[in-house]
């Protein structure tokens, strides 16, 4: 079915940037994009009334972890603790409450989890999303039937997403002393690491091709260089992206100095997983004081010319007490940058917000992490991480993965520049109505694919039981 959207002010793809058009139309014809202007003189099946409304291309959320996050609220926030020099360490909530909620969890919390992360990622624009699921921390012991479960609610639920079981050779957590330990699994994590890749084979293309699949070995701390080798060789052979936790942490980059005597840049260079398929979640601290301009060139080359991608969660580094230090440098050293929320909430436009902010205090400049950057890092820099130009743009042949955001309101008005408004004034309530491969899923703010109402009741009675069990 043909279907035009008419008079909102388009953010369109003119095959290098985004641009403007007001006002303007899309077409989609199924769930392809067949026209991108400022008037279409055919005749469409359909057509939706876009005035006071942004018509932009859906966000990319390229990180996050739907099934434990929910749990964590309450727990994470207003804690922490000092180095010997009284720099924040965060030890507390990276190694300690992080593993004591995921082993509080159960099979069936985690999909109740699941549903109201999902309902609360579309209903605030996010149309493509990158589930990374846990180990051994969670309940289930890796049963790769949760990660099942997750993905089966996201494809009935209608989102786009990529679904990526994590895998390790050891776990992490913190001792009585405060100390950081680290423990083998019983086989260094091979049984699992062969659940995963069965699955990311088994289910990659389902629903429609709307969900694919990822390797993700778990934080580069927790994985010895053959898993890392064996994951790239298996990416390679499959076409399987690749996403990896590194930079999360002053302890991560120490600890991988001693383990491996290198850098993480350079372990994870030796390893053979930089390229364009490959994701580094989080980047905070991908050198000893975490600047990024004290990389050595060799590192700076390795990322930029790979096209690594490192994909920012600037809204969980705040509430930490940390920075990104920071986008513009990454970006004034060419390196590819996507955003993820990582945690809770789930609204990308809270972390596009914190990026903008945030790395305008660290670079004490006003005009850095302009709005069209970050906005851009939010669509079209997951898109190409993923190496899916189809997707994070309004251009005739991609995807048709389009959010409607109210601009009608006194919040809003005037619009002068769209970008700026979307980065640094909207969030994901302004969001109306939210297409996915050509199908409404969000309509007048309303999620049409779930019952909200049931899988909220679900998620609350389920937090009663793993609250229970937490020995926090």
């Amino acid at each position: 079915m043909v279907t035009e959207i008419h008079n909102g002010t388009v953010i369109a793809w003119d095959g290098t940037k985004h641009v403007v058009i007001n006002p303007g139309v899309v077409v989609f014809d199924g769930n392809e994009i067949t026209f991108v202007g400022a008037a279409y003189d055919d005749t469409a099946e359909e057509v939706i009334d876009a005035t006071g409304r942004i018509v932009m291309p859906g966000l990319i959320n390229s990180h996050l972890h739907v099934t434990d996050t929910p749990f964590t609220q309450g727990y994470l926030e207003d804690i922490g603790d000092k180095g010997p020099a009284g720099s924040a360490t965060n030890l507390v909530s990276l190694y300690k409450v992080l593993p004591e909620v995921r082993h509080a969890t159960d099979p069936d919390a985690q999909v109740a989890a699941a549903e109201c992360a999902f309902a609360e990622l579309v209903r605030t624009g996010s149309t493509t999303v990158v589930e990374l699921g846990y180990d051994y921390e969670v309940g289930g012991n890796g049963d790769i039937a949760i990660t099942e479960r997750v993905a089966d609610v996201a494809g009935r639920m209608g989102l786009r997403a990529y679904s990526g079981p994590r895998y390790r050779t050891r776990h992490y957590g913190q001792s009585p002393d405060g100390s950081v330990f680290y423990e083998d699994y019983p086989d260094k994590g091979r049984a699992r690491f062969e659940a995963c890749v069965d699955f990311c084979q088994q289910w990659n293309g389902r629903y429609d091709d709307r969900l694919r699949t990822m390797l993700a070995p778990g934080q580069v701390d927790t994985c010895d260089a053959e898993l890392l080798k064996e994951t790239r060789r298996i990416a390679d052979a499959h076409r399987l992206p690749i996403q990896l936790h590194a930079g999360q942490s002053p302890n991560e980059f120490r600890r991988v100095g001693v383990t491996e005597d290198r850098t993480t840049v350079e372990y994870l260079d030796e390893c053979g997983l930089l390229g364009p398929d490959f994701i580094i979640g989080h980047g905070q601290v991908m050198s000893g004081d975490g600047d990024m301009n004290s990389m050595a060139s060799h590192e700076v080359a390795a990322l930029r010319d790979s096209q690594t991608t490192i994909c920012h969660l600037p809204w969980v580094k705040a509430r930490r007490g940390g920075v990104i230090n920071s986008i513009q440098k990454y970006k004034d050293l060419g390196i590819r940058q996507s955003l993820g929320t990582d945690t809770f909430p789930f609204d990308l436009f809270n972390d596009m917000r914190m990026a903008a902010v945030v790395c305008k205090i660290v670079e004490h400049a006003a005009d850095a992490a302009p709005s069209k950057d970050v906005f851009a890092m939010a669509t079209t820099g997951g898109a190409d991480a993923l190496g899916r130009p189809d997707l994070g743009r309004l251009a005739p042949g991609c995807r048709a993965d389009i959010v409607l955001v109210r601009i009608d309101t006194p919040k809003a008005a005037p619009v002068y520049d769209p970008f700026k408004f979307l980065v640094l004034t909207a969030n994901g309530e302004d969001v109306d109505r939210v297409i996915v491969d050509g199908k409404t899923i969000v309509e007048d703010g309303r999620v049409q694919t779930i019952d909200v109402p049931a899988a909220v009741s679900r998620l609350n009675k389920a937090s009663k039981r793993v609250w229970a069990r937490l020995g926090l």
